[in-house]
């Protein structure tokens, strides 16, 4: 038998990077909003580009993975991840 202390396993992996960005975590929840909503997404969404030079990198990282979890219209987007993350370069903090 095992003891407690050997059957422990990390509360958290660390998160990988790969050359096209973060990676998806195995996760399946997603945020879904109806179409009315749409409006009160995109403000969050712009608040959260105006600050984003100001946030912690660690906060960032996590914002870039829910991204791509996120539920929308538009879907199956090739290279997402990247396509993100060069997003909140040209846009973020600005």
């Amino acid at each position: 038998m095992h003891s407690l202390e050997e059957r422990r396993e990390p509360m958290a992996q660390p998160l990988k990077t790969f050359p096209h960005g973060p990676a998806r975590p195995v996760e399946t929840r997603q945020f879904k909003y109806p179409s009315e909503d749409e409006t009160f997404v995109r403000r969050f969404g712009s608040a959260v580009l105006t600050v984003w030079a100001s946030l912690p990198p660690e906060v960032q990282q996590k914002i870039l993975v829910e991204a791509n979890l996120v539920w929308d219209r538009e879907y199956n987007i090739p290279n997402l991840p990247a396509k993100l993350e060069a997003f909140v370069k040209r846009r973020g903090g600005k």
